[in-house]
């Protein structure tokens, strides 16, 4: 895994690509493994951030666990402004203990350099001890000889606040979470300006096929994007008059927001995948909500609508997580397997003699497998008579049939 790492990280910075994308690598063969972090096209970020995921995954290899092993990595991306950029970085590792840890990277392209607090915020040191003190008040457990020697390393910022991160060990904790204060920038001179987002929603519906309750009808449904290979996995579609279905990963949609759009405009379905592709059935009540309300608002934001389907991180749920949310879990009676094979002709095996009227096939869009066999299969379904709908579609028929 660290070679495929390096080597497509390579392979982004030698094109000499223009455009930003998430570098994704999600699968369940050896341990739960969901890494999604952005390639910037800014070479020394770039090899800062692959250097770090690289170093965390050989680690969580090398550690030793009873549990399933499961390895989390998800980031956060904020253009400050045009030339500075923040990318923070954040792991859970679960074995026998579950371990968090942060870290951020603020580079600015003008001077090629990357930032410390102390290059962002005017008087930090008048600061310091106001920040200790609201450490103390919201982790009472935090020790004071720890604070004395407490830095500032890991931040990011939005529009409204700066964010201070602390690993726990850094200040003697007992959370195991991550430890955070939230300033508001109001209250903050700062030695940088920061942009605001001004961007108005664009609302947008689901195209509506015309079927009949006769119909042998078929769902494609694509996980863990999106990718820099979604938009070729809606060529496909395009041209073939066909849909999908595709479950988002919240984290990544902020990249690309005209391929969001793009899937609603051409008749294709947007469904929740969580935020952050951890193992859900190991979160809390409150952490589950926030990987499906992150995500939620994350689509709206970006298209105005709001899915209303579900797809559980490694098929895996209880029913009491299904009775935490009002979005419908969907699951697939069809598995192409394309990130474990990564063969064309063994993704076509695995997919074409199963189908029967009302397949859900799982595909994924975050890697070029599933691009490479869809052809194949678009065109091999619609010649016995098949019809591509959504999965909201499919189940509305199956309740009509079910009713009659």
């Amino acid at each position: 895994m660290k070679k495929i790492i390096i080597l497509l990280v390579t392979i982004f910075l030698l094109c000499g690509c223009s455009d930003k994308e998430v570098q994704s690598y999600i699968s369940n063969d050896d341990g739960l493994i969901s890494i999604n972090y952005p390639v910037t096209n800014i070479n020394v970020l770039d090899d800062a951030i692959s250097s770090y995921v690289n170093q965390t995954y050989h680690n969580f290899k090398n550690m030793k666990s009873t549990n399933v092993p499961e390895l989390n990595i998800s980031y956060t991306y904020k253009e400050l402004n045009s030339d500075i950029v923040n990318v923070s970085l954040q792991t859970e590792i679960v074995t026998d203990k579950v371990i968090n840890k942060i870290k951020t990277f603020t580079y600015n392209k003008s001077n090629n350099k990357f930032l410390t607090m102390e290059d962002l915020v005017e008087d930090l040191n008048g600061l310091d001890y106001e920040i200790k003190k609201e450490l103390l008040i919201k982790y009472q457990d935090a020790d004071m000889d720890y604070l004395s020697n407490v830095s500032y390393d890991y931040f990011t910022i939005d529009d409204e606040n700066l964010t201070l991160y602390f690993n726990p060990a850094e200040i003697k904790s007992k959370h195991k979470e991550l430890i955070y204060l939230d300033i508001p920038l109001d209250s903050l001179k700062l030695l940088i300006d920061i942009d605001k987002n001004e961007g108005k929603d664009t609302y947008l519906s689901i195209k509506k096929r015309n079927v009949s309750l006769d119909d042998k009808v078929i769902a494609l449904t694509f996980d863990d994007g999106p990718s820099k290979y979604t938009n070729d996995i809606l060529n496909v579609l395009k041209k073939y008059n066909a849909c999908g279905t595709f479950f988002l990963i919240g984290n990544k949609v902020d990249f690309y927001k005209d391929t969001l759009r793009r899937m609603l405009e051409e008749g294709s379905e947007i469904g929740n995948h969580s935020y952050d592709h951890k193992l859900l059935t190991r979160l809390s009540k409150e952490e589950f909500q926030d990987e499906i309300n992150n995500t939620q608002e994350a689509i709206k934001k970006i298209t105005g609508f709001t899915p209303t389907l579900f797809r559980p991180t490694y098929g895996g749920y209880t029913n009491t997580l299904k009775s935490y949310t009002d979005l419908k879990f969907v699951l697939w009676d069809v598995d192409s397997l394309d990130w474990k094979v990564k063969s064309k002709t063994k993704i076509l095996k695995n997919v074409l003699p199963n189908v029967k009227s009302g397949s859900i096939i799982l595909m994924h869009d975050n890697h070029r497998y599933a691009l490479d066999a869809l052809e194949d299969i678009v065109t091999n379904l619609k010649s016995d008579g098949y019809k591509f709908v959504t999965v909201s579609e499919l189940l509305e028929l199956k309740n009509l049939r079910e009713s009659e």
